[in-house]
């Protein structure tokens, strides 16, 4: 930064400086299963791609599990280096190998997910965060809501087909939920959905996927799991569900839950309305057979 003739720094140069420091480096999705996310680039290397260890992870059509990476320099740039992707990296329409980001920039890898690169000051993010939030989270419970499964769903089998691996899907329904709301009031019914979110977030995987589905329904999205390890996950469910202390202004409530599994295993092409239906099957026979319990639908 120079001085002015009479040796003070110039005003619009600091002002400029610190509003470069401020600002952070960011990716929003554009277009993909997760528009609308956005990633902030806190270090000065991370990767994109589908493999869990990616900074930012983008589970889309055609992207390599390393498909790019970002490098921030010293000087502040932000650097995007394409990895050797199958279907390779554009930046504003054009394939690149390398190129130095520009704030509006848009990065496409795979064949339908977009992100923008921009600087945003904390206040932008916290507003982006929320949006997102607002759009793909059910405020009650914290986990996904039924528009995101209904995205999500589609996009994992994809996943799976393409890559030739097993998919579950679970489906969990709070036994007996209207004789929780008719003894303690909707308050303690939504107590009780609210205490459900938070377990199943804490006991399932961070690559699943957890929705409120409807009601006091919710479905969880397995990715590369099989037919019995499927099985296993939801009976550490149910088992953690019996055993949760869940509350209402001071008074426990005994909650169990029933579950449906269905699993696409590498037979033919799979659809997301036979997987939803042979699970709610099974979720409807384990209510049928006394409830408090998982049944294991056979393969789709």
């Amino acid at each position: 930064m120079e001085e002015s003739e009479t040796g003070v720094l110039d005003l619009s140069e600091i002002l400029a400086a610190t509003k470069q420091v401020s600002r952070a480096a960011c990716f929003v999705v554009l277009s993909g299963s997760e528009a609308g996310r956005m990633y902030t680039l806190a270090d000065d290397l991370c990767v994109i791609g589908r493999t869990q260890e990616a900074a930012i992870r983008i589970v889309g059509d055609g992207v390599s599990r390393r498909h790019a990476q970002i490098t921030r320099l010293p000087t502040g740039q932000v650097i995007l280096v394409d990895l050797g992707s199958r279907n390779g990296t554009y930046c504003n329409g054009d394939r690149i190998h390398e190129r130095i980001l520009q704030d509006g920039d848009k990065i496409q890898v795979g064949g339908t997910t977009i992100l923008k690169f921009s600087y945003q000051d904390a206040i932008e993010q916290d507003f982006m965060q929320r949006q997102y939030e607002s759009v793909t989270r059910d405020a009650l419970t914290g986990c996904h809501n039924r528009k995101s499964f209904d995205e999500r769903l589609p996009t994992e089998l994809a996943f799976a087909l393409r890559h030739k691996r097993p998919m579950s899907l679970v489906m969990l329904d709070i036994d007996h939920f209207k004789t929780i709301n008719d003894t303690y009031g909707h308050p303690g019914g939504d107590a009780v959905l609210s205490q459900m979110g938070m377990l199943l977030r804490e006991v399932t995987r961070e690559e699943d996927i957890v929705c409120r589905y409807g009601g006091e329904e919710f479905a969880i999205i397995l990715r590369e799991e099989a037919r019995d390890g499927a099985y296993l996950v939801a009976e550490r469910l149910r088992f953690a569900i019996d055993e949760r202390p869940f509350s209402f202004e001071g008074t426990i409530i005994p909650v169990t839950a029933s579950l449906g599994v269905a699993t696409w295993d590498g037979g033919s092409p799979p659809r997301p309305q036979e997987l939803l239906k042979s699970a709610d099957t099974a979720l409807y026979q384990a209510k049928q057979q006394g409830r408090n319990r998982v049944i294991s639908a056979p393969l789709v």
